[in-house]
């Protein structure tokens, strides 16, 4: 419904007609105090006119307007004052049509929340499959270890920084000593179990710092933090003692293990390379023991 500046009424839709039960041209120019009672019309001059004209607006107020028919009629007035165009716009729902649309509202926060669930789920299923898809691209899935590619990258890594701060770190190869009697005697399960075993055992031998990794088959590639060759010697060695004293599903095994210290600057693929040829001189030696590839050299010289 629409007003002038006075409070007369200059149009009114369809469904306020219907609900006072006048007509339209019983209410052009009438004042809208017209459809309200005694009491509704002192509420309205005393409080939202003058409301409207100060604030230009006023919101959600409870009025009682009279039907044609005498009948009261609680609702929700609304109105909003455009000076410019000298009107009062005016919004009135019947309390039971606005507890209709409250309903209407509440209905459809209750889907936008079942929706915006979803989406959480959703977007918690896609976070999880991702981690799902990063941890398989990442890691062995037998052993949970980093597979090759990652303990290339971490290596990489950590050769950069501790380059930068002149800092020692070795690199450990070793596998297990005739694995494939082990596969051919006890069966390919037996011996992913060794090797998810040998896993387990690396870390709960090894420390966060270090960096473990499945190299493929059943060998495996360390890194060793600030440890020189004299100390990754003493540890590859208490861990290959270690190792022999542990069995899986009845299986025991032992290991050869080859070891390489940084020295600056250095090819990353070379340092691996001498790591793997001393792992190939432990196998030549005799099996189940630990060579450093500076042994090597020295023993050379």
């Amino acid at each position: 419904m629409t007003l002038d500046l006075s409070g007369n009424i200059l149009a009114a839709n369809q469904r306020f007609l219907e609900l006072v039960g006048y007509s339209e041209k019983e209410l052009y120019g009438n004042h809208i105090e017209k459809v309200m009672n005694n009491g509704s019309r002192f509420f309205f001059h005393s409080m939202i006119y003058p409301k409207i004209r100060m604030e230009h607006q006023v919101t959600e107020a409870y009025l009682l307007l009279q039907t044609k028919e005498k009948e009261l009629l609680t609702v929700m007035f609304n109105a909003q004052l455009f000076e410019e165009e000298m009107i009062i716009d005016c919004f009135i729902l019947q309390d039971k049509q606005r507890m209709e649309h409250l309903k209407e509202i509440r209905a459809i926060n209750e889907a936008l929340e079942v929706a915006l669930k979803e989406k959480i789920m959703l977007h918690e299923e896609l976070v999880h499959a991702n981690q799902k898809m990063k941890r398989y691209a990442e890691l062995d899935f037998l052993t949970g270890l980093y597979n090759r590619r990652m303990f290339i990258k971490k290596l990489k890594q950590m050769y950069q920084a501790f380059s930068e701060q002149d800092r020692v770190f070795s690199i450990c190869i070793f596998d297990i000593d005739y694995f494939k009697k082990v596969n051919d005697q006890y069966g390919h399960l037996t011996g992913d179990a060794v090797i998810a075993g040998i896993a387990e055992e690396m870390r709960r031998f090894f420390d966060d710092s270090c960096i473990l990794a499945r190299f493929g088959g059943e060998e495996f590639i360390l890194l060793l933090p600030d440890l020189d060759k004299n100390r990754s010697i003493a540890m590859i060695e208490e861990f290959r003692k270690h190792i022999k004293c542990q069995k899986w599903q009845g299986v025991s095994v032992s290991i050869s293990f080859g070891l390489q210290t940084i020295n600056y600057p250095s090819e990353l693929d070379d340092i691996i390379i001498q790591a793997d040829q001393a792992l190939y001189a432990a196998k030549r030696l005799g099996r189940d023991q630990v060579v450093h590839r500076g042994e090597m050299d020295e023993s050379v010289s």
